[in-house]
Order: structure tokens, then sequence, then C-alpha cells
């Protein structure tokens, strides 16, 4: 089970080291958190350690599965299965402590890896543990504490050190394949890998080794899905069961001339359907689009990664080595096809390259048009149902880092050097959007047939490829040295020093035709950087007495003109007794300013789906009277809901070149009990407080206070269409219904150092074994996250938020309760995985998920929370047959349903029980 390395020492005297497999108990050992080998792995900081038994009988697939598990993660950090509309599609990050991507380290064998080639909401730049090969670890190591002295920027809530295998020798097969018993669409994806290796070490003194793997994931349609969701669900999410008037062959929509000639019609408006709508989709008069079925549910995923490590003994104290690590990564989204805008509003976006905001009206069938029976312009209310395999978009990936090094003994140091390169580079290519002048020409001229299929050189002229593209790389040099200094009462004084050198480069650019504002309601991006940094560290590690021992780091950095950050660390361990050790750290931290955040250019994108708190009681009214209409006013209900309840607008961003590295201050207390010899209880307290966060201010809040900060927000006119709604539902309620104030235009803001952060809990670890006898042996385990404390700082009220914890995403407790049993040739276990319940909504400013806000919804106080979600996960696996593993696992073993969420756009609810079967075999 998960052990924090700590208690580990004290029960085993020893663990593996950073570089070394399956060491005696006796030989130094580094642990993450420090750059000074000791004879075993006590430290002052609380250390957790995933082993590969651990790992496999989890039954996880990828790094990803893995980090999900650990009660101190954010699950909610970004992943490349919600990546359709994110700035860094196609990958996954980790983020501890609720403190995001940049705030967790993560290192390949104690060496950082390239941050992903895009940045997540174009500010965070993170490691895609997407593109690690997970059969290729050996464990996973995971400082639960801030080691910015010992590591430099980002690990302010904690490391995650990822261990490959080292000294392989032979050829290992593995496979491995798993789908939901629910339904056999759902959960499903296979997993492959080889490794190769040839050399021993200490008999031929040399070791090389390469590891490839494989995996894939599929796909499924949200109309697929549509018989697996519970009612609740759909009572929140209604137009999962709706089909949409923007069809194929379409609906004219449009108003008769004042001066018609039949004086009945006479400046009334219409909407009727197209000829040629299949009898089956003619509802109400109007035809109708299913457009679920063409988007996914959940997008399929291709990964390929190889990664290779060689070391060589070039004398008796000297060792070559060279690391080279390759992945390509792909996440496909279908979504559904696009469909004409036919309201007359002109469409909105911010062009960030010239600074201003551009505008589109889709064109009317003119008069004479082939598609148009009308003797004036009329509007169509279209979908573009003629390809739908083109209107995907792709995110793709491909990742190296290559290094070589030595390390050896001389005059009394040990020393480790490596010089390398590594890089990501990231597109996202897709066909979703409209050209403003081809997709108008082949409209007004008539070059795209409604109602036919069209040929593809049409189709690309109106939704031309468009995306993004983006690409991290860094060169870098390293060194450290460490060595005894003079005896103290417990052992000797040790010292490490050491630098890193790097050069970094970063850019992330929008395709062509968006930066020339060519493409609809689609803003662009182009961001460049490049900065050199450089970096000293020392190391203490004095054991005063045989109880007592401290340890002490100081490190100070430079990225680019930022400013310096000089930052110390500091820890001590009491053993009290033979059986209780106490302990504590306190430590600074900073996160450099990001390249996107620093660099050269802009950025601008659109927000999709926001709550304008200006018009949103209004447009519920009005959608509440709509509905007592016709068929017509029926469709438009939605359509005035969505005017100020599900709003989408541009907003833009700049970056800022005088921006101060983030800041932290942190401390750990906490004791390592060994109540018997195979009985351990670890509990460490933990409390970071991070200041001058980087940021702009957050959508909801930004809006939430339009008021106390003048332009920020700006706002157009009411709209025609605003008004025509507003004056039919006014009709239909018998009172004066509308609008007082017109639509969001745009906001914007430029990166600032302006927020700050603190977080607090307490982390228990408990471990038991037990020898059973001829009935084999026996283990237990406890991990538990408590969180006590989670603020941010509100930079309008001047003061920290209330405490989220207990908030949605924010539970107080995560905990996972472990049993294993092995005898011969067998091996099972149960892991129980809970999650205590939240509030409904994620904050003060989520006040559509109130208590209050659920009332007005029609949602039960007692459904205004998301429930404690239990879930139950069994592993076995049989060794019995020569150099062959085979292993089941069954997660959520008891068939528990996703936890009810009484809220639009909660995650779906398709968990069921899921079936792995894998297989290795050893030559």
């Amino acid at each position: 089970m998960k052990k924090s390395a700590l208690a580990i020492s004290i029960a085993l005297m020893g663990l593996q080291s950073s570089y070394a497999q399956d060491a005696a108990p006796v030989q130094k050992v580094v642990v993450t958190g420090s750059n000074i080998k000791r004879l075993d792995s006590e430290t002052a900081s609380p250390v957790q350690v995933l082993t590969r038994q651990e790992i496999m009988d989890s039954g996880a697939n990828t790094v990803k599965d893995i980090l999900d598990n650990l009660s101190n993660n954010d699950r909610s950090a970004i992943s490349d299965l919600g990546g359709a509309n994110s700035w860094a599609s196609g990958a996954s990050g980790v983020s501890l402590r609720n403190l995001g991507l940049s705030a967790t380290l993560t290192l390949l064998n104690g060496r950082r890896l390239p941050s992903y080639g895009f940045a997540d909401g174009l500010q965070a730049t993170f490691v895609n543990i997407d593109a690690i090969p997970a059969n290729a670890i050996e464990r996973i190591e995971i400082l639960k504490d801030g080691a910015s002295a010992i590591y430099g920027s980002d690990a302010v809530a904690g490391v995650i050190n990822i261990i490959t295998r080292k000294d392989f020798k032979g050829v290992t097969l593995n496979a491995s394949a798993q789908q939901s018993l629910r339904n056999s669409m759902l959960n499903k994806s296979q997993t492959a890998s080889i490794t190769v290796g040839a050399g021993d070490m200490k008999k031929d003194g040399y070791n090389v080794f390469g590891h490839l793997e494989a995996y894939h994931r599929g796909a499924y349609k949200d109309r697929d899905i549509f018989p697996q969701l519970p009612d609740w669900y759909l009572k929140m999410n209604p137009d999962r069961a709706s089909l949409s008037t923007g069809s194929y062959p379409g609906n004219y929509t449009g108003r008769y001339p004042a001066n018609y000639a039949d004086a009945s019609l006479a400046g009334k408006s219409f909407t009727t359907a197209a000829p040629g709508c299949a009898p089956s989709l003619l509802i109400g008069g109007l035809c109708r689009y299913d457009y679920w079925k063409d988007s996914d549910a959940n997008p399929a995923a291709d990964r390929i990664a190889f990664f290779s490590m060689g070391r060589k003994k070039l004398g008796d104290n000297l060792t070559g080595f060279a690391e080279v690590n390759f992945s390509n990564t792909k996440s496909t989204y279908y979504t559904s096809v696009p469909r004409s805008n036919i309201t007359g509003v002109p469409l909105t976006w911010y062009d960030s390259i010239k600074g201003q905001m551009q505008y589109f009206t889709d064109p009317q069938l003119p008069v004479g048009h082939p598609f148009n029976p009308y003797s004036f312009p009329v509007g169509l209310n279209y979908r573009f149902a003629d390809n739908p395999e083109m209107f995907k978009n792709v995110g793709e990936a491909k990742q190296y880092r290559v290094l070589v090094g030595l390390e050896g003994t001389h005059l009394g140091w040990e020393w480790d050097g490596a010089i390398g390169r590594m890089s990501s580079t990231a597109t996202q290519k897709q066909h979703l959007y409209r050209d403003r002048y081809g997709y108008y020409d082949a409209i007004v001229k008539g070059e795209y047939k409604f109602g036919a299929t069209n040929s593809q050189a049409v189709l690309d002229k109106m939704f031309p490829e468009m995306g993004s593209h983006g690409t991290s790389t860094q060169t870098f040099l390293d060194f450290k040295a460490s060595r005894e200094l003079m005896a103290l009462g417990g052992g000797p004084l040790q010292l490490a020093t050491g630098f890193d050198l790097r050069h970094e480069t970063f850019e992330q650019a929008s395709s062509d035709n968006v930066l020339n504002a060519q493409i609809v309601q689609f803003s662009g991006v182009s961001i460049q950087g490049s900065r050199n940094v450089g970096a000293a560290f020392a190391e203490l590690n004095a054991p005063f007495t045989k109880q007592l021992e401290g340890s002490f780091a100081l490190r100070a950095d430079k990225s680019g003109t930022t400013e310096a950050a000089v930052v110390p660390k500091l820890g001590l361990s009491y053993k009290a007794t033979d059986f209780l050790m106490l302990r504590g750290t306190a430590a600074e931290g900073f996160r450099a300013p990001s390249l996107p955040e620093t660099g050269n250019g802009g950025a601008s994108w659109f927000n999709n789906g926001y709550l304008d708190p200006k018009r949103y009681a209004m447009a519920t009214q009005m959608s509440d009277a709509l509905k007592k209409g016709n068929s017509i006013d029926q469709a438009n209900a939605s359509v005035a809901y969505n005017l100020g309840c599900s709003v989408s607008f541009p907003a833009r961003v700049l970056p800022n070149k005088d921006l101060k590295p983030e800041k932290s201050n942190s401390f750990t207390l906490g004791l390592v009990l060994q109540a018997t010899k195979d009985t351990s209880i670890t509990i460490d307290y933990y409390n970071i407080k991070r200041r001058d966060e980087i940021s702009v201010l957050g959508v909801d809040e930004t809006l939430a206070n339009e008021d106390k900060k003048a332009g920020l927000v700006e706002r157009g006119v009411m709209t025609t269409q605003d008004i025509e709604l507003a004056q039919r539902a006014s009709e239909l309620a018998g009172k004066p219904l509308g609008f007082t104030i017109g639509p969001i235009a745009t906001i914007g803001a430029q990166y600032a150092n302006l927020t700050k952060t603190k977080v607090a809990g307490v982390d228990v670890d408990v471990n038991s074994k037990w020898n059973l006898g001829s009935a084999g042996k026996l283990s237990t385990g406890l991990e538990m996250n408590y969180q006590t404390d989670y603020r941010s700082w509100s930079s309008f009220t001047n003061d920290y938020s209330e405490n989220y914890v207990g908030r949605r995403g924010v539970p107080k407790i995560r905990a996972i309760a472990k049993l294993g049993w092995a005898n011969g040739d067998w091996n099972a276990g149960t892991r129980i995985y809970y999650t205590s319940g939240t509030t409904l909504s994620w904050g003060d400013l989520d006040s559509a998920n109130t208590e209050q806000g659920c009332i007005d919804r029609g949602v039960a106080v007692d459904q205004c929370k998301v429930a404690a979600d239990t879930t139950v996960d069994f592993s076995l696996n049989y060794k019995g047959w020569k150099n062959t593993l085979l292993t089941m696992n069954l997660f959520n073993a008891f068939n528990r349903e996703t936890v009810m969420q009484m809220r639009p756009g909660s995650p779906l609810p398709l968990r069921g029980r899921v079936l792995k079967l894998s297989f290795e075999h050893k030559f």
C-alpha cells in the first residue's frame, strides 16, 4: 500500500533511492526533497512512495490514473478528457493541495520535464503527464511539502518524482484491456508495452534498456449514452433530450415586408420548415436535427511513448549515463456540426492583434437564391451536416527529452552532472468555425447547395482548417556535489551544493486565418518569449545528536529579467523514543512568471455559458413566459434564457514584463509513530500561504463587481432580439418584461500580481502487516487528507474569501482504505475510496447553486448538495505460470452510481462496474 518514506524507513530501515534499485539497507540513498545521500530515508519532510507493485494493484492505466488516486491531488485539474475547448487541449496535469498546475513540480528521475507546448488558460505552463509511459515506472515519490529551496520554481505545493526502472535485463511484454460491465462502449481502453534490456552493471559494467508503450482509449457519442442518463440529470440538462431547429435542410425564418401583397401577413414574423425535411424530424411544423449524435461524450485518445536509459562504468569512480524519451499523444474531439446564425445579431470577437472588436452577421438568402422561395430576403436556420466527419478538434503533441551525464566520486565529493535538451510541440486543428469571407460568398453566390451534399472544396472554403500551434523548449546544464564535512553527535555533517542553467523558449500562436480575424467568433493568440535561467543552491544535513537532526537549504534563482528569488528551507526531526519521531519544516517557495505571462504579444478568447448578473433574473422571467406560448415561443424560451443565464462574449489579456515571482510560506508539523514492528502511523499538518499570485480577475468576479471597477466590462446596446423576445414575453405574461441593459460585449485585463491563497490540512497514513503463517500475509492501510482551510484573496473586497473547504470541488476528506493478502502465487487486494460531501455551490459567487438559487430553480433544499461518495475496487493476480503474471481488476465493484448533482453541466453520470484484465510475460 502507499506509505510515507519516513514510515518505511523506520519500519524497514531502508528504501530504494531515486537512482538505485533493490539497494541494501545500508546503502546511501537520495530521497525526493534532498540532494544529500544518507543511510536511510529519514527526513523532516513527509514523502509518500508508490511502489511498482502498488501501481499494478491499483489497476491504473496511465500516470493520470495513478496520481488521481492520491488523496491530496485535485482531480479536477486539466485532463485531456475535457480539453475540447481548452487552450491546452490534448493534455493532462496534476495539482496538489488545490493550488493549481503551476504549483506542483513534476520530475522524471529527479530532473525536470518539458512544459507542454500549450499553456493552460494561456498562462499556466505544466508537464503533460499523459506523455509518460506508465509501465516504465519503478516507483513514484511524492514530496508533500514545499521544496523550492531544493528544486527551484514551481515546487510550492509539492514535488512528484517519477522514477523509472534502472538496471533492467531481459524482455518483458505487457498487455491490458478494460471496459465497463454496465455498457461495453464505456471505459474502454487498451495498453501494450515491451521492455528490452541488456547488460549488468556489476558483472558487465553497463546496462541499457528501452521501453515502448502504446495506449488507446475508445470514444462514444452523446446520443449513444442518452439511454444511460438518469432522470435527475435530464431534468437539470433538458437540452440533452432536445432536438435543434438549426437543422438539415433547415427552417426559413424572417418577417414579411410591411408592404407585402397579402395584407394579413404584412409585418408578421414567421418560421417554417424548408422542403425536404424527414417526416420523423418534422415536429410542430419545424424541421429538427439531433445534434447530439455528432458530438463525443468521451473523446478518443491514442498515445505512444518510448523511454530508454543507458549506464556504463568508465572507471572505478566514474559512470556515464544517458536518457532518451519520446512521446506522441493525440486526443480527438468530435463536436456537433456548425449551424447558421439567423438572429440578425452580429457575432462578435476581439482581434487581439489589431486591438479591435470584430463583427459578422450571417447573410440572409437574397432574392433569386436557388433555395429562397420568397420575394424578399429570408434567413435559414440550417445545420451544415454534409460531412460530420470533418467537424472535429484534434489535439496532438510530440515531446522529447535527451540528456547525457556523468557521476562519480573524487576528492571526497560525490557528484552528478548532465546536459540535455527537451521540447514539447503541440498542435490543435479543427474545422468548426466559419471563414467570414468564404462562408459569406458561398451562401450569397449560391455555391453552397442547401439540403444537398456539397463538395469538400466548398466546405473547406466555408470552414477552413484553423487552430493553433505551440512549442516549449529547454536546453539545460546541471551539476551537484555532496560530501561529509565533519563529525557531529549523531553522524557526519553533510553538504550538497550545485547549480542549474537553462535556456527556455516558448511560442504559442493561432493559425494565420485566426490572426487575420478571418475566422468568425474565434479570437487569436500570439505569444513569444525566451529567457535564461540560472540557479545556485546549497544544503546542509546536521545530525546534532542521535535524536535530533536538522536540515538547511538555500537556493537563489534568476529567470530572465524577473527579479531574483532567494528561498530558504529549514527542517528538524526529533526521535523522542525508539517508536516516536517528531518532525517539522518551514520553507519559502516561489514560482517564476511563465513566458506566456511575461512574453510578447497578447491573447483573446471566447467565454461561453456564463451567468450575467444584470440580466439573468429578467431572462428567466422571459423564458418562463415564452414557455406558455405556441411552438415557436417555446423554441424561443431557451433563447431568451440564454440571453442572461448562458451568455457568451470575448475576453482579452496582455502579458506583463514587470511581474514579480509568486512567493509562498509554508510549514509542516508531524509525527511518525511505530506502534509495533509492523504498524506505522504518520500524521502531518501542513499550512501554505501563497502571495503575489499572477492572474487576471476571474470572469465571475469581474461580472459580479462590474460597478466597482469601470472599464473591465464593456456592454453593447440592446439588440433587436432582446426587444422582440421581450415584446412577445410581455404579451404572454400580461405585464411588461424586458432588459434594462445591453449584453456583454467584452471583458479585458492584463496579468498582474493580484491575489493570494492559503490552504491547510492534515495528512494521515497508517500501515500494518500481519504474518498469517501458512494462510499467507495480510496488509492494511489508510491514507487520508483532511483539509481544514482553503481561501483565496479578492482584490475587490481586499480580504480573503470564505473558507471553500466543504464547497463543491474542495471536499473536507479524501481517504483510501486498503487491504491486501498474499499467499504463494496469489495476491488479492481491496481499495475503498471515500470523498466527503460538499455544498452544490463552489463558492459565494455561484449564486445559482446556493440554497436560495436551488429554490429558485425548483430544486429541493435537501438535494442542493453533493453527497459523500464511496467506491470499492478489487484486484487479484496470479503468478503460478513460469515468468507470467495475470491480473484482474474490478473497479467500482458494487456498481455505485455517480453522485447526484442537481445543477446544469455536471459531469456525465455514467459510472458503473469496470473490468480490467492484464497480462505480463518475461523472457
